[in-house]
């Protein structure tokens, strides 16, 4: 078994941003960061593990034994600037030389997923004097592979020289799974070529922790991970959205989210929709509350339009036949040949008064003769009766004037 203090520097340029590793580099590496912290603690009690940053040069975690310690300050590692792989090798370096354990030993594990800005020459140098104090360097190149290749395999040849295999240079193609790539290479493999003592959780599990045997370390990892989730899309709401890498968008799919001139033409058509056409529509759409449409999904609100169209359709045909009953019984009015009093009812005095309309309906009676003495005598006292109402009425219309 090893003694061995290593330290991990981690990219965290705006490269890793990119989704060719899903689901962005930065998390892939995460992940692989953590599967290698457990593969090199488990493997000795005694060994320990730093990690730093390469963009600002951040020393995240001091040489330890704990990883919970490491994984947390690794997930809250967050995208800026550009990598300075020689300053960060040499603060690496630097904070190897002061380890507890002096029998230890020493490497440095650097991933690089973005174009290397150094200088080649800086780079040889810092390799000769690594390669000199015996330290191992393995490097994980990823993301950028064909840009870096050169300088990264001749920093890696002069750090072993000529006689030397203790460093390594892990080059990996975009894929799904940065971490899968790495469990069979040569960084996680012992000195007499055995696999690494790797966790059955650090592939399968969240966080590369086994929930059921450190539970407490899950939990915690799981809350910062959320916290620093939530202040991420914080800050992308106070920015605005990041801009959408079109290589990633598949040809021929389309947006599903509705556009602001859509939204605008939804809500009009909603406006128009809920107008009132008569007085009932009006009062009904006083009496009932107004519906929230911000509330509302946007089929609900499709729904919602349609229904209040239907309802606008048959308050249409109901006034088409109020009007047309209206028009029906005027015209019935109009064209009886019966006069008509002012409130409404049929006026039967002029009727009365008229001998040949009581003749042709006596007529028309069955077994009725007309030209008998009886006939005749009621002809009479019918006529007699409306002449005497007649004059009477005349009396008293004029008695009043007098």
């Amino acid at each position: 078994m090893v003694l061995e203090s290593t330290f991990l520097c981690v990219d965290n340029s705006e490269f890793m941003r990119n989704g060719d590793f899903l689901p962005t580099r930065l998390q892939a590496q995460q992940d692989a960061v953590g599967m290698i912290t457990q593969a090199k603690l488990r493997s000795n009690p005694e060994s320990n593990v730093g990690l730093m940053s390469l963009a600002d040069l951040d020393v995240l975690v001091t040489l330890t034994t704990d990883t919970g310690k490491v994984l947390a300050s690794l997930h809250a590692v967050q995208p800026k600037g550009q990598i300075r792989l020689v300053p960060a090798i040499k603060i690496a370096h630097l904070a190897l030389k002061h380890r507890l354990g002096k029998n230890h030993k020493t490497r440095i594990i650097a991933f690089v997923g973005s174009p290397i800005t150094s200088d080649e020459k800086d780079l040889i140098k810092v390799a000769k004097k690594l390669k000199k104090e015996k330290v191992s360097v393995d490097v994980v190149s990823f993301g950028e592979v064909d840009e870096n290749a050169e300088i990264l395999k001749k920093f890696v040849e002069t750090v072993n020289g000529r006689d030397g295999t203790g460093s390594h240079l892990v080059t990996i193609p975009p894929g799904p799974h940065l971490s899968d790539a790495l469990i069979s290479s040569a960084i996680l493999q012992g000195e007499d070529g055995a696999a690494a003592v790797i966790s059955s959780g650090g592939g399968g599990f969240e966080f590369g922790v086994d929930p059921n045997e450190d539970p407490e370390l899950a939990l915690a990892l799981r809350v910062s991970m959320e916290e620093n989730r939530a202040r991420q899309a914080r800050e992308e709401a106070a920015t605005g959205p990041t801009t959408m890498d079109t290589a990633t968008v598949e040809p021929g799919t389309a947006s599903t989210v509705p556009a602001p001139e859509d939204e605008a033409m939804l809500a009009r058509a909603l406006e128009m929709s809920m107008e009132p056409g008569d007085s009932k529509s009006s009062a009904s759409a006083g009496a009932s509350a107004e519906p929230n449409l911000a509330a509302m999904t946007e089929e609900e609100q499709i729904e919602y339009a349609m229904r209040m169209s239907m309802q606008e359709n048959d308050n249409a045909e109901g006034n088409n036949k109020e009007e047309k009953m209206d028009v029906d019984e005027s015209t019935s009015k109009e064209g009886s040949s019966k006069p008509v009093a002012d409130d409404g009812e049929e006026d039967y005095s002029e009727v009365m008064n008229d001998p040949e309309f009581l003749q042709s309906v006596l007529e028309s009676l069955p077994g009725v003769d007309p030209q008998s003495d009886a006939m005749r005598q009621a002809m009479g006292a019918l006529t007699g009766s409306t002449k005497k109402d007649s004059s009477k009425e005349k009396k008293d219309d004029d008695k009043d004037k007098k």
